[in-house]
């Protein structure tokens, strides 16, 4: 019996290095490292000193399950965990410094914090309103740019609008 469980935990182990795969450190636009994370169907936790004070963000998710940050991966000060079948790579600044959460250019609303752009009205603007708050809180929480995870706070007419204001409250932010 003492044999097996051993041959289990050799297992087990062999297993959770294979799904943490950390890569050398590379060049970038955001001179960040990368490292692969890896569920493949329970909780894996791939070691990184201090990752919940570093920028970190998903670059190149790999599975066919969507992975949203706080649901399916996450950090914390032990490294970046992933669950549910997440599958990426991921940036991560290696001076607890600022780099860029995504490629693409991002740009900063124009008028007023929080404020509707002219022609919205009414449903429209208090819907832009509300994904501005949650754009703007997730922001701050170092939150990936997914308003998706907000889906029960707007309707579904008024999505457009919520994740205009969202993008928007984020981007703000940033």
């Amino acid at each position: 019996m003492k044999s097996a469980l051993t041959t289990i935990t050799v297992l087990a182990l062999a297993l959770l290095s294979w799904a943490c795969e950390p890569i050398a450190p590379t060049k970038s636009s955001s001179h960040a490292n990368k490292l692969t994370c890896e569920s493949h169907g329970s909780f894996v936790h791939c070691a990184l000193h201090d990752a919940n004070r570093r920028h970190v963000s998903l670059h190149n998710e790999t599975s066919q399950h969507k992975c949203f940050k706080g649901s399916s991966w996450g950090t914390d000060s032990n490294g970046i965990w992933v669950n549910h079948n997440c599958k990426g790579v991921f940036y991560y600044s290696s001076d607890k410094g600022h780099h860029e959460d995504y490629t693409e250019k991002h740009e900063h609303h124009g008028g007023q914090s929080g404020a509707c752009p002219s022609g919205l009205k009414g449903n429209e603007c208090a819907y832009y309103q509300d994904g501005y708050k949650a754009g703007k809180q997730d922001g701050k929480a170092s939150m990936s740019r997914a308003y998706q995870r907000h889906s029960d706070a707007y309707d579904s007419r008024f999505e457009k609008y919520f994740k205009k204001g969202y993008k928007a409250g984020w981007n703000d932010f940033r």
